[in-house]
């Protein structure tokens, strides 16, 4: 919140040195001074209470068309007075209005066009920009609306109507790009085939440029990256992508087993998306678990979680583990619930 305000302190303190308002407050604020002085010097006789106070909090209420009427020119003078300065508060007041709208307007627009650099961290960044990035945002954001996401692509504009999701236009498989959607200070980095090349080798080459970089930027980052052919797959490996989605492959595998279990693809579809049903999590195990079977644990998640515990994670994933197996610290739970265990 802090970054934001100094963010937006910034752009004002650019934008009114463009404008030369800075010139213009402070010939505002000397014109004040003037005028009230002048009130000063012509209602003092006919109101010996007034003082150079008053005369003071009258000009500034008066130059902002206040006008709170404790203190009101009766003399011509201070009359031409009041008008003039009401005429400079008026101009005054409106540059700077205007001012401060431009800045919250320029920003809006840089955001649709991408053109911000993105200063927070332990972000989610998706690459890439087509029906498959779409409902990867949406899935991210109705999972935790407060996570903030960041999607790169080299289309001209995107408008999003999500609160924390972020558009940096750019060619991804640049550095200064990346550096842009600061993927250096990202946890998840998610690339998506381009689907506009139409190529599935060249898709799948430029997706591997795209992690090479990525990976250089950022070795802590969790790289996910989708590829289009299998044969691609020891490349990206060498990329050190850490999850590799073959999307033809599993589509493939969700129809077979359609065919075969007609109920399993609905099951498929309810633990893949958030939108709806129970959904598949995961968190680390806690300390007074340690030491625990995989039996025990999976009947206490149900009695106490109402979860169901489908496998453990520690280097490799093991799904259904024997039930004498040890739980051990630094495990990883992997389980079915309708909502994330705290």
């Amino acid at each position: 919140m802090l970054s934001v305000f100094i963010n937006v302190i910034k752009a004002l303190h650019i934008s009114f040195s463009k404008t030369n308002l800075y010139k213009l407050l402070t010939v505002g604020l000397i014109s004040l001074f003037v005028c009230a002085a002048a009130y000063y010097y012509f209602e003092s006789p006919v109101n010996p209470e007034l003082g150079v106070g008053d005369a003071i909090w009258w000009g500034l209420v008066t130059s902002t068309t206040v006008g709170y009427g404790d203190y009101f020119p009766s003399t011509f003078g201070g009359r031409i007075v009041a008008t003039i300065l009401m005429l400079i508060g008026i101009s005054s007041f409106g540059f700077i209005t205007a001012a401060v709208a431009s800045v919250f307007v320029e920003n809006k627009l840089k955001e649709g066009m991408g053109l911000m650099n993105i200063k927070f961290k332990g972000h989610i960044v998706v690459i890439g920009w087509n029906s498959k990035s779409q409902t990867i945002i949406h899935e991210l954001v109705h999972d935790n609306s407060d996570r903030k996401v960041v999607i790169v692509d080299d289309i001209e504009r995107l408008n999003l109507d999500y609160q924390n999701v972020f558009f940096v236009h750019g060619d991804p498989t640049k550095d200064e790009t990346l550096k842009k959607a600061n993927v250096q200070h990202a946890s998840t980095v998610i690339v998506v085939a381009d689907e506009k090349i139409g190529n599935e080798g060249m898709a799948d080459a430029k997706s591997v440029l795209i992690c090479l970089a990525v990976d250089k930027l950022n070795t802590n980052v969790h790289l996910i990256a989708e590829v289009l052919n299998q044969e691609n797959v020891p490349h990206f490996n060498r990329a050190n992508v850490d999850d590799i989605i073959i999307s033809n492959e599993m589509s493939s595998r969700i129809m077979v087993r359609s065919a075969l279990y007609k109920n399993v693809s609905r099951a498929l579809k309810e633990l893949l998306t958030s939108t709806y049903g129970n959904e598949i999590y995961e968190c680390n195990v806690q300390e007074q678990d340690v030491g625990m079977t995989f039996s025990d644990l999976s009947c206490k998640y149900m009695e106490e979680k109402n979860a169901i515990v489908l496998g453990i994670a520690n280097g490799r994933l093991i799904l259904n583990p024997g039930k004498d197996r040890v739980i051990e610290k630094g495990d990883i739970v992997i389980y079915i619930a309708q909502s994330k265990i705290d």
